[in-house]
């Protein structure tokens, strides 16, 4: 028996493909993430801390607070025609409401920000704290003063307010499950059908036979392209089905905010058409990697690294900040996909990023199977 196990071994040792997947590519791919993405998490921090929230002000009551905010370089006062829109479109981080004071009581400010985006939910926190921080001064003072009612010096009582409406909410909600599981489902959904149709072809023989026959290799690659995209679009048609389901059955549970779960017709088209682009590429490379397989064991090798390839990105995309802007970010394969999907969710995406990121996407797919035609026409006998 241990003679065996040290051949197995050995065999193991010998193959290129299992030490690349069990060694290198771990090696590799954990400092990403584990030190990668903690510094782009706190790169993305310390540049909502760095830049200031940008502020609209109704009414002059809040004023010194803002100006105290500007004064210490934490609040921009921006003005605009239509605060609340602006705040929605994200021109806005917070819009401040001047309620006046009551009877002997402390000034009223009413907060609207966007609970759907970071920047806005910064910019609440930093409101908040400078309003404690001219509360305990005035506190300080009266306390000097004596004799008076501490209650009655607040100047000024801050009162939260989300302008974001539910279904924004229940978008933002999708927005950050979906994209994660469009990619697996794409890989996973026709991953079988790549393995059957290229190394398991050849294990059974019928390769060898199919390339006897007339079609030429551009028909027979393109063939079994379709058999293994069309099963990886069913699976994201399920998982989007699915998703949806799952986050209107648990939206209550996920958030104290009221959240509707809604995909329109031309949402779910758009994000079709993108994960289409997308499943495209994955079932070429996949395809590709099953064709070059000498053996099953090689094929899955070979699978194992194409899913870490595109798990970073995924990974990563959460982290980029302000990057996500770049147009650059459209060429990037996968990475790419993820950021469209997202934005289509949330109602932000341009049609020409929609167009630029699927016409990339598909434009990278014809050389992967072109590739696979010239692995086929190489060989000097079937294989």
């Amino acid at each position: 028996m241990r003679t065996v196990a040290g051949k197995e071994l050995a065999e193991t040792r010998r193959d290129r493909r299992t030490v690349i997947a069990a060694v290198l590519l771990p090696a590799l791919l954990m400092p990403i993430a584990v030190l990668v993405i903690p510094v782009l998490a706190r790169h993305q921090q310390a540049a909502l801390e760095r830049r200031p929230a940008r502020v609209a002000v109704l009414g002059g009551g809040a004023g010194g607070l803002v100006a105290a905010g500007f004064d210490q370089g934490l609040l921009r006062l921006v003005s605009v025609q239509d605060p609340a829109g602006a705040l929605l479109r994200g021109d806005l981080d917070a819009v401040l409401i001047d309620q006046g004071r009551g009877d002997r009581g402390p000034r009223r400010v009413v907060i609207l920000y966007d609970e759907s985006r970071p920047a806005s939910r910064a910019a609440l926190d930093r409101i908040t704290a400078l309003a404690a921080r001219r509360a305990l001064r005035d506190l300080e003072a009266a306390a000097r003063a004596r004799g008076i009612d501490p209650a009655a010096l607040l100047t000024v009582n801050l009162e939260p307010s989300n302008v974001a409406p539910p279904r924004r909410l229940g978008a933002t909600l999708l927005a950050t499950a979906l994209p994660f599981f469009l990619a697996v489902w794409l890989l996973l959904g026709g991953q079988y059908a790549a393995l059957d149709v290229g190394v398991g072809e050849r294990e059974r023989g019928s390769l060898e036979t199919l390339l006897a026959a007339p079609p030429a290799r551009s028909s027979i690659v393109a063939g079994k392209f379709v058999a293994v995209l069309v099963p990886a679009v069913l699976a994201l048609m399920i998982m989007l089905a699915s998703g949806v389901a799952s986050a209107r059955l648990g939206a209550g549970l996920l958030s104290a905010q009221p959240v509707e779960v809604h995909l329109p017709l031309p949402t779910a088209g758009l994000l079709l058409l993108v994960g289409m682009a997308l499943g495209g590429l994955l079932s070429a490379l996949q395809l590709l990697a099953s064709l070059g397989a000498r053996t099953l064991r090689e094929a899955q090798q070979a699978f194992t690294a194409l899913y870490l390839l595109v798990a970073v990105p995924v990974a990563l995309e959460p982290f980029l900040g302000e990057w996500t802007g770049a147009r650059w970010v459209s060429l990037v394969p996968v990475l790419n996909a993820v950021l469209a999907v997202r934005r289509v969710l949330l109602g932000e995406a341009q049609a020409g990023e929609v167009v630029l990121t699927v016409g990339s996407l598909a434009l990278l797919t014809i050389p992967v199977l072109a590739a696979g035609v010239r692995l086929l026409e190489s060989a000097r006998r079937p294989i």
